[in-house]
């Protein structure tokens, strides 16, 4: 974790953890309401958690964060009406249940307004193979404008979904 004190000039090394099953050092942070960070970073099972109660100094309850996935980017940040919107690749089959699979496909929006207790909903963005590295934002309108790319390296896509929460 790297942290700068003068709105992004210079980053200095704030702290790190070792995630079992850790592949690539592609992580979120987001506050919880109760001020805690919550971690959440790409595993090869799927995303790994860990919490800092003292400004990402140090962290706890390092582990499995119950979302399984093919080992692939996601994306999660915080709406303006407060819930967690969370992107992730989904077994439709058994999307919570403790298969784990390795295919880039399923590329879901679900939305949480418990602090990632519970999510609600899920949207499929796109059900395709070779679908991966999410990223959104919330226009000043509350729409949902999600990118991510498809086949890379073949078709070399980058798409666009718009959403509404409710949706």
């Amino acid at each position: 974790v790297y942290i700068s004190r003068d709105n992004g000039e210079n980053f200095s090394y704030l702290s790190g953890l070792q995630m079992p099953r850790r592949v690539f050092d592609e992580h979120s942070i987001i506050e919880l309401a109760d001020g805690r960070l919550w971690m959440l970073t790409r595993r090869e099972d799927g995303i790994g958690q860990a919490f800092s109660a003292d400004g990402g100094q140090t962290w706890d309850h390092i582990g499995f964060s119950g979302h399984f996935g093919p080992n692939s980017r996601f994306h999660i940040s915080r709406l303006r009406n407060g819930a967690l919107r969370l992107i992730n690749h989904v077994n439709p089959t058994n999307a919570w249940e403790t298969a784990v699979w390795k295919r880039r496909d399923n590329l879901m929006a679900m939305l949480s307004y418990d602090e990632g207790k519970t999510w609600v909903g899920g949207l499929m963005l796109d059900a395709r193979p070779d679908v991966s590295y999410p990223d959104a934002t919330e226009g000043p309108d509350g729409r949902i404008y999600a990118i991510y790319d498809r086949e890379r390296t073949a078709a070399r896509e980058i798409l666009l979904a718009v959403f509404q929460p409710e949706d």
